[in-house]
């Protein structure tokens, strides 16, 4: 049996040089280690000009123009700058747990003949100069979240799969920024249009004013929330890009648009139908852009405004601090107030008579007055013509060289098993509805007393 036992040890030790010799064999093929894929200042995120990613046979080119990026190829759409940077860094980030070289058979082995998917990132250059690249191919995917690589005419690395999740298989559309404005700055005007209902919001200086459905002044805070929205809305996705049909998303014609103008420069978002039966997100399309996105029901709520939001629900834009006289044409009579240096003096005549009182008014009551025109807020607002046959009094408000600065009409009604209210308008074609609110319009609500 001794040549048995010499049979197993020879077989042994053949199968061990075997062994010795392909690991010799290995060692020169693969470099084992963790190590960058490319040098980590190999290309600045910060420098960026372009980033072209291809798979599946398609091209996406994204762009650096006039201050922010853009997808240019398929489509020209605006993208989020953050996430293109995020992009480049991902890659300096990314080591390599081994490589191995690149044959023409472990480049077929490995998905890179030819490759999964290209990235290309290019930066600015520099008087005229082309900019730095950087070319990573992107190979198959491999078991335990393993991944090739292979920069540009190097070896292949083993890398872990983020880059390739990112790169190979998110949308594409997700580096696209999602507001509906992008970059809105101060508007000038807005417009929402609904069949035959308009609403038109202008910017005066820093104030707004309405012109639609009826002119009048507008409430600054709303105003500026209403301008705020627009800024922020954002769609909730990319629902597809040039359709053939805009019919189909109920956008053709829309249901609804909603414009924006910066200077000559204008913006309109067009709203379609619902994304499907009982949802409130709707479909839209920012006219001239080819994707149809989905609008959610959170945004439209702000971007979609009631108008009676927007009034100044102030009876008078006129200030306090500017007023110094007050006429006052009640039932009572005629009042005549006039600012003094710390008193009010008032002249009080009966209608039909040339006789005049002159005297003094409570400064208590008449800041009361001031402040009821001027500060306080209705509970609503109506666009209604002013009902004269249940007018009071009328109110002109005068500057300190006796100039008229605004006139306020009063109504009073008291609906059936309602409560009194008390409507004012000052030529807008808007009644202010308040309930209770201290008025002092009459001479001894005023506190008239003769010298």
């Amino acid at each position: 049996m001794r040549w048995l036992r010499t049979v197993v040890v020879l077989a042994v030790a053949g199968g061990c040089a075997l062994g010795i010799r392909a690991l010799s064999r290995d060692e020169s093929a693969v470099a084992t280690g963790r190590a960058p894929l490319v040098a980590a200042d190999a290309i600045d995120p910060e420098k960026l000009a372009q980033v072209v990613v291809e798979r599946e046979g398609q091209r996406f080119r994204y762009e650096f123009r006039d201050g922010g990026w853009w997808q240019v190829e398929p489509i020209r759409h605006p993208v989020d700058g953050w996430s293109i940077r995020q992009l480049a860094t991902r890659v300096l980030k990314t080591e390599a747990v081994r490589t191995v070289d690149a044959t023409d058979e472990a480049l077929r082995d490995v998905g890179l003949a030819p490759p999964a998917g290209r990235l290309e990132l290019r930066e600015q250059g520099e008087g005229g100069a082309a900019g730095r690249s950087l070319v990573i191919e992107l190979g198959k995917r491999s078991l335990a979240g393993r991944a090739y690589a292979r920069p540009a005419s190097g070896e292949i690395a083993v890398i872990d799969g983020t880059l390739h999740e990112i790169v190979l298989e998110r949308d594409p559309r997700e580096f696209r920024r999602r507001e509906i404005f992008p970059d809105l700055a101060a508007i000038d005007e807005a417009v929402f249009a609904s069949g035959p209902n308009t609403v038109r919001l202008v910017r005066d200086g820093r104030a707004y004013r309405l012109e639609a459905p009826v002119r009048t002044r507008a409430d600054r805070v709303q105003a500026e929330e209403f301008v705020d929205a627009l800024k922020r809305a954002k769609s909730a996705g990319f629902v597809t890009d040039s359709p053939s049909d805009l019919a189909i998303y109920g956008l053709a014609p829309a249901s609804a648009t909603v414009e924006v103008r910066v200077g000559s420069a204008a913006q309109r978002l067009l709203i379609g139908d619902p994304v499907s039966i009982g949802a409130q997100d709707r479909f839209g399309m920012v006219e001239g852009t080819p994707s149809v996105v989905r609008v959610p029901a959170t945004a439209l709520a702000t971007i979609i405004p009631r108008y009676e939001r927007l009034i100044d629900a102030t009876a008078t834009a006129v200030r306090a601090q500017d007023i110094g006289a007050i006429d006052i044409d009640a039932a009572g009579g005629y009042l005549a107030l006039r600012r003094g240096t710390d008193a009010w003096t008032a002249e009080l005549g009966a209608r039909g008579s040339a006789e005049v009182r002159k005297g003094r008014v409570s400064k208590e009551a008449v800041e009361r007055l001031l402040g009821a025109l001027t500060t306080a807020r209705a509970g609503s607002v109506q666009v209604a013509a002013f009902p004269a046959e249940r007018a009071v009094a009328t109110i002109v408000l005068r500057g300190f060289a006796g100039e008229a600065l605004d006139t306020v009409r009063v109504a009073r009604e008291q609906p059936e098993g309602g409560s009194a209210r008390t409507l004012l308008e000052n030529g807008d074609g808007v009644l202010r509805v308040h309930g209770e609110i201290d008025l002092p319009i009459s001479a001894a609500e005023l506190e008239f007393a003769a010298n």
